[in-house]
């Protein structure tokens, strides 16, 4: 061996990489692909759901008044309320009504009373476009019905209407109700 030889040094053996073990996958049951497909639930808007609701009202006054004048019972229009009033406040708030259920609950109450006095205002303006309500002296149908509307002798006369308003009332409110929490339960 020359004395050069022990100068130069030898080149590193080139080392093979050796391969990471494997990692352990945790056990898992069955794939359950549903989990894929649910979503959340959308947020309830109260506000916009009442305010949406609101359209059952005029919807409500409108069938007690044409129901009455074809001379059926006005009353069945409180269904019409509770029924078009929770579809509205559904659309409107995006979910079945849940914080705004009492909100509902009372803008369909609302809507059943002012239905009740529009079909009373719908008698005293039929009234008043008689000879015998012209002879009263009223300046006008606005003056006749808002002097009247609230005297005790004309709405006493609705005795069993009201009674029946009152009935199909909570009739439409607890149907309605229970429909939107079995709703929400499921």
């Amino acid at each position: 061996m020359s004395t050069t030889d022990n100068l130069i040094p030898e080149p590193p053996k080139a080392s093979v990489p050796t391969p990471a073990p494997a990692p352990v996958l945790p056990e898992v049951g069955p794939f359950d692909a549903s989990a894929l497909y649910t979503q959340a639930q959308p947020v309830e808007i109260v506000s916009r759901g009442i305010l949406f609701s609101l359209a059952a009202v005029p919807l409500g006054m409108a069938v007690a008044v044409l129901v009455w004048e074809l001379g059926f019972v006005a009353s069945i229009s409180s269904f019409v309320i509770a029924g078009a009033g929770a579809a509205l406040y559904t659309k409107g708030a995006t979910r079945t009504p849940n914080r705004g259920l009492v909100p509902l609950v009372l803008v369909v109450l609302g809507g059943v009373a002012l239905s009740f006095f529009a079909v009373v205002t719908a008698d005293l303006v039929d009234f008043y476009n008689t000879p015998q309500g012209q002879s009263l002296g009223y300046p006008s149908v606005v003056d006749f019905v808002s002097a009247n509307l609230f005297t005790g002798n004309v709405l006493s006369s609705y005795g069993s209407q009201a009674v029946m308003f009152v009935l199909f009332a909570a009739l439409g409110v607890f149907g309605t109700v229970r429909r939107l929490v079995r709703a929400r339960q499921a």
